[in-house]
């Protein structure tokens, strides 16, 4: 049940006496990171990220192996390796990469002695990680609609190789570029066109960053928004480099406790700062949708009641004009004509699914499956459990007190029923002129069967198999 009125939520800028000012940009970023960070906090993402450097220590060792051996299976790529190797550790870890690597080396060759059975233990902790990695976004995208498990090991599989094989032929690409720019002559316009080599590492990061926030999640990404996500991640990992390596050099505390073992405290802390970094980022390209369609503040408790019945109308509502042109919405579209971010939307598209007021169709499209004109408002309100609830238990209905509650809720109840007794139908009507049209679909959008991201993760996989087959 919804207490006290109804009150909109005033956006930033705007007066007390209704006139809107523009806002200020700080003020506005600031409010935007405010609203990331409690989003950031509701998830959870500090424990995330401790579970991910779990199993990030464990999977490391197999994810280099597997991908060190896609570089085998290429000639060109395997003078590639050694370079490639350096550049992770120069660029991505510091301070302490040099030893670490030394490490892994060891590590990695001891692989080569293991049996079948330990391979596969060995693929399954690679396999590990990118699952828990996979479900941490589909927490932060706040969805439930997960991939089946074919689909899952596409999507894994097209990680696991196209990723050093693009990473291996930009690094290859960049030094050819920058020995043509020394042969040209350029360098006597430019200068030195070395020093620009750090935008490499921070481009590197961007990219891979913005892919991940697409292809993981199990819910439909803008791409501005994984590309906002990837380049905040990307710039917070370079100042986290910086100030990180900045303490190691001038407060040697590990060094002093640990001795000779400090490497292991200064490498897991730094994976746990990174891991932070980047589901802050994740957590970014969530958020944008929503603060788009005016969420300003996080419930601690889910949404409040106000906002879930807005919620519910509002999917409805998209879905009740785009059958008047005999049109269905993918989860997309869905939540453009909504005006809903990810949170409302993937609560609304549950409950109402479960009282059987939408559905799926056979192209994975959402659409009514009741008739609007056969539900009332106050019904739609019960079955979001928006009322009281069950009745008065009996042992409190034997007292004076319990017998005029009930009273009282009998005449709250009967009065909501009056005042939301009309059909959805009429409360949904379009109005004369100026209804608001449907978004077009885009080359986001699913067109046929199984959503534009499972197809995309399917060619990838095939594209994987594709290389790795012609190289053998």
């Amino acid at each position: 049940m919804m207490d006290g009125p109804v009150k909109r939520e005033s956006e930033p800028g705007e007066s007390g006496g209704g006139r809107a000012r523009a806002p200020n940009p700080a003020v506005f970023f600031g409010r935007f990171l405010v609203y990331v960070g409690e989003r950031f906090a509701r998830d959870g993402c500090q424990q995330r990220a401790a579970a991910l450097t779990f199993t990030s220590l464990l999977a490391m060792v197999p994810l280099l192996a597997v991908s060190f051996a896609i570089f085998a299976a290429f000639p060109a790529y395997e003078s590639l390796q050694t370079k490639v190797q350096d550049y992770i550790f120069e660029n991505f870890v510091p301070q302490v990469g040099t030893q670490v690597q030394a490490h892994i080396e060891t590590f990695m060759a001891q692989t080569g002695r293991l049996s079948a059975v330990g391979v596969v233990f060995l693929a399954l902790s690679a396999v590990l990680l990118l699952s828990t990695i996979n479900s941490t976004l589909n927490l932060i995208w706040q969805t439930r609609q997960t991939r089946g498990l074919v689909m899952r090991l596409m999507v894994f599989w097209s990680v696991l190789t196209l990723t050093p094989l693009l990473f291996g032929a930009s690094i290859s690409l960049s030094s050819v570029l920058f020995a043509a720019a020394q042969a040209s002559g350029v360098e006597s316009l430019t200068g030195n066109l070395t020093r620009f080599a750090f935008v490499l590492p921070f481009l590197f990061q961007a990219a891979g960053l913005t892919v991940l926030f697409l292809v993981m999640p199990a819910a439909s990404v803008r791409r501005r928004d994984a590309v906002m996500g990837g380049l905040v991640a990307a710039v917070l990992l370079e100042g986290l480099k910086k100030g990180f390596g900045f303490y190691v050099t001038h407060f040697p505390t590990y060094e002093t406790i640990y001795g000779v073992m400090a490497t292991i405290p200064i490498f897991l802390m730094w994976v746990y700062l990174s891991w932070m970094v980047i589901l802050f980022g994740a957590e970014v390209a969530a958020a944008l949708p929503e603060w788009r369609a005016g969420a300003r503040r996080i419930g601690r408790e889910g949404l409040p009641p106000v906002k879930r019945l807005t919620a519910a109308l509002a999917v409805l509502n998209a879905l009740a004009r785009a059958s008047r042109t005999g049109d269905t919405l993918s989860e997309r579209r869905l939540a453009r004509a909504s005006k809903l971010g990810p949170d409302a939307l993937g609560y609304a598209t549950r409950r109402l699914a479960r009282k059987k007021y939408i559905e799926r169709s056979a192209r994975n499209r959402w659409v009514l499956s009741r008739d609007l004109e056969s539900v009332t408002l106050a019904q739609l309100h019960r079955d979001l459990d928006l009322d009281l609830g069950p009745a008065i238990p009996t042992a409190h209905l034997r007292t004076a007190w319990g017998r005029r509650l009930a009273e009282a809720v009998d005449r709250l109840e009967t009065a909501e029923d009056e005042a939301m007794g009309m059909t959805l139908k009429t409360l949904l009507a379009p109005p004369d002129v100026g209804e608001e049209r449907i978004p077009e679909a885009d080359a986001m959008d699913e067109d046929h069967g199984p959503s534009r991201a499972g197809f995309n993760a399917r060619v990838l996989a095939l594209i994987g198999l594709g290389t790795l087959g012609q190289a053998s």
